[in-house]
């Protein structure tokens, strides 16, 4: 099981891509728009598709994820307190159990349930303000 940090933008987050593959010359990252989101319950705005949804750069071998965050996805996104933890695991279960334990006490954002990209996903805000987004990753 990993922790890693998940910083959100507004707007802009294929203009730091760039900027921070230019600074740390990882390999080139595999990046995911809203237009590629793919789930009969939701299908994004036009006015946002081609915003990232999903994208990853290695920081001196760490993994740094990245996403723009529109308005109304359940929180204000505020500059400087744009990231949360992520927490990426391949034991479900092990995952579904520390969701339960801090989602009693949390503001849930985003249920634990399967997705499009993960057999298991929540996101919460805990009781201390942090964000957490819980990954199951094979």
């Amino acid at each position: 099981m990993a922790t890693l940090c998940y910083v959100n933008f507004k707007g802009n987050a294929r203009e730091a891509i760039q900027f921070y593959q230019s600074i740390f010359k990882g390999p080139n990252p595999e990046i995911m728009t809203y237009a590629d989101f793919h789930d009969p319950n939701y299908q994004p705005p036009e006015h946002i598709k081609h915003l990232i949804i999903h994208a990853e750069i290695h920081v001196f071998g760490s993994r740094v994820m990245i996403s723009d965050t529109p308005d109304g996805f359940g929180y204000d996104l505020v500059q400087g307190s744009n990231f949360s933890l992520a927490i990426v695991s391949n034991d479900l279960s092990k995952l579904k159990e520390a969701w339960d334990l801090m989602a009693g006490e949390s503001k849930v954002i985003t249920d634990f349930q399967p997705s499009f990209f993960s057999e298991g996903y929540g996101y919460l805000m805990d009781r201390f303000g942090i964000y957490w987004q819980f990954i199951h990753e094979k």
